[in-house]
């Protein structure tokens, strides 16, 4: 789906014949495309290509495509600030190519907070802080259960006066602080037996 921001439209396709997924930016007065960026990547039709909604404040744009990749770029003039291939960074030792995208894509739309960008990877890392300006990790959360990337998205919540980003993983669901000293620490798990 589409998010739509100060008059502006951004929604994440996928070009068949290029193999390309494309950030696209209209005007939400005249429907003009403004800008476009994309990278190379080969998917075949699966229930779909891109199915996630960017994140967009007043300075940064964050889309997770397909196969988790992750760009930032300036909204207005979509000038790329960084990339992140959450697979190469964050995959499985021993999984075909790390692979740690779900089955039928990823389904994580990114979440910007307080110019960090929020991502829930699996693997290497449970979930991490992405400075939005420098494409820094600030923060990392270990992930001793192996959790995995789920088609759900990182959610802000506030739970006994505490402010924690809450994510359904495949294996459980987490808490994760989101803010003060132990910023990325893992407040509380469910785990799934199977």
């Amino acid at each position: 789906g589409p998010a739509v921001y100060n008059g502006r439209v951004y929604l994440l396709d996928y070009n068949e014949r290029k193999k390309a997924d494309v950030l696209r930016c209209f005007s939400l007065a005249s429907g003009k495309e403004l800008w476009r960026r994309w990278y190379y990547v080969d998917l075949k039709r699966n229930h779909g290509y891109s199915r996630t909604i960017p994140a967009v404040t007043d300075k940064y744009l964050v889309s997770i495509g397909p196969r988790s990749h992750v760009m930032c770029l300036n909204p207005i003039s979509g000038d790329l600030l960084w990339t992140l291939d959450l697979e190469k960074e964050y995959g499985i030792p021993g999984s075909e190519k790390g692979r740690i995208t779900p089955d039928f894509y990823s389904g994580q739309c990114p979440l910007i907070d307080n110019d960090v960008a929020v991502i829930a990877p699996g693997g290497k890392a449970l979930m991490i802080g992405v400075e939005c300006a420098t494409g820094k990790v600030l923060w990392r959360t270990p992930n001793p259960d192996s959790l995995r990337m789920s088609h759900g998205s990182v959610i802000p919540m506030t739970f006994n006066g505490k402010k924690m980003y809450v994510y359904n993983a495949v294996g459980g669901v987490v808490g994760i602080s989101a803010e003060g000293e132990d910023i990325g620490r893992m407040l509380w798990k469910t785990t799934v037996s199977s």
